[in-house]
């Protein structure tokens, strides 16, 4: 039997669509710290040491207080998964301005997504008349799951509790809405972020349309009139390529759509850099519990999602959607270093059988391999 993995979770913001009044938030936040049964004793006695040091005092907690925090709890054995509910978005296009039909909405997103990504999880959540939509989300989760002859829910709450680790949510939360939400937004997200990026497994932006990607990037660079178009084409096919994938059961189809959302996620929080491909497969990993290598990873997730036409950048420092001319040449520089020498090997292969027979066997002579022989000998004649 599988261990048993449970997700500690935890809301940051408020239900109001006013957005002309002051400190109304533009974003709701929901965090889920996802921990395996074996590692939650470590985890709740390390956190009572963490709250006994930080939550005892009067004064409020500071953002150097959460940068301590984090750099506490780095290497502890949770994951992230969240997500950043635009309430600005969600009014615009399903027309939701009350706290009813948005506690609907979000619930739905949340059920099918979380029921989707994991097979089996034991949700936990502080059920408080103040958090109507977790109150709300727990009934809606009970209608939708079939308990077992001994009352338990393979995905459902099953009375399990913990103050400590809805604690690490609650604090995740409120750091993750210094990057997202406008009345809190703090120019010490960034630091924050970097502190606790390793742990994101995922970050899902709702409503569910990445085209907002769009118009929230603005580049620095003013190197080439062609960036607006790069951006605009890699990210739009992105969004194109969830849309219509996004209902699929398959294994490696939505270990592409999570690498998707993982590229547009850095996207927001750092469109100039490149990650690597073990922080992708961190990332990708945690919420599985068959890990994927960095050979699979390469010819079954990003090589199919070239040949789908995604544009995907690449260089030695790891991968990114492309945002500018040079992301493109960095790709075609790290293939050509590949590329180029198989076919100089090929080549070569080629002309010593061709004088061992006097030019009777040509290996390149088969139908699928024409592209082949015309590709060497247009580089004969350029030579």
């Amino acid at each position: 039997m599988e261990e048993i993995q449970y997700a500690f979770i935890d809301e940051f913001g408020d239900y109001s669509f006013d957005f002309d009044k002051q400190n109304v938030s533009t974003h709701f936040i929901i965090v889920a710290i996802l921990v395996k049964e074996s590692n939650i004793e470590f985890l709740e006695r390390e956190m009572e040491r963490i709250s006994l040091q930080y939550f005892q005092k009067e004064l409020p907690v500071t953002e150097e207080d959460m940068l301590q925090i984090l750099n506490e709890v780095k290497d502890f054995p949770f994951s992230i998964y969240a997500y950043a509910a635009d309430k600005r978005k969600i009014r615009e296009e399903s027309g939701v301005m009350h706290q009813k039909p948005f506690i609907r909405y979000v619930n739905r997103m949340l059920y099918d997504d979380l029921n989707r990504t994991f097979e089996q999880l034991d949700l936990v959540a502080n059920i408080k008349e103040s958090k109507p939509l977790l109150r709300e989300f727990q009934e809606y989760v009970k209608t939708k799951s079939i308990p077992d002859l001994f009352n338990y829910s393979i995905f459902g709450f099953n009375q399990t509790e913990s103050k400590l680790l809805l604690q690490l949510s609650s604090i995740i939360a409120g750091i993750l809405a210094k990057g997202y939400d406008r009345p809190y937004f703090s120019n010490q997200y960034r630091y924050l972020y970097r502190s606790m990026k390793h742990k994101i497994a995922a970050i899902n932006i709702l409503p569910p349309d990445y085209k907002h990607f769009l118009y929230d990037y603005k580049s620095d660079h003013h190197d080439s009139q062609y960036d607006e178009a790069i951006i605009k084409q890699a990210v739009n096919q992105v969004y194109h390529y969830i849309k219509k994938h996004h209902k699929s059961e398959e294994d490696e189809e939505r270990l592409r759509i999570d690498l998707l959302k993982f590229l547009l996620f850095n996207l927001k929080e750092n469109p100039d850099e490149y990650v690597y491909t073990q922080e992708i497969l961190d990332n990708l990993n945690a919420l599985r519990d068959i890990k994927i290598n960095q050979h699979y990873f390469r010819s079954n997730i990003v090589s199919k999602l070239r040949d789908s036409g995604l544009l995907i950048a690449s260089s030695n420092k790891g991968y990114k959607l492309p945002v500018r001319l040079n992301d493109l040449y960095d790709f075609v520089d790290l293939s050509s270093l590949t590329i180029y020498p198989m076919i100089q090997r090929i080549s070569k292969c080629r002309d010593q059988i061709l004088l061992a027979t006097n030019n009777e066997v040509d290996i390149l002579e088969e139908k699928e391999y024409g592209y082949l022989k015309k590709v060497i000998e247009m580089g004969k004649v350029e030579n």
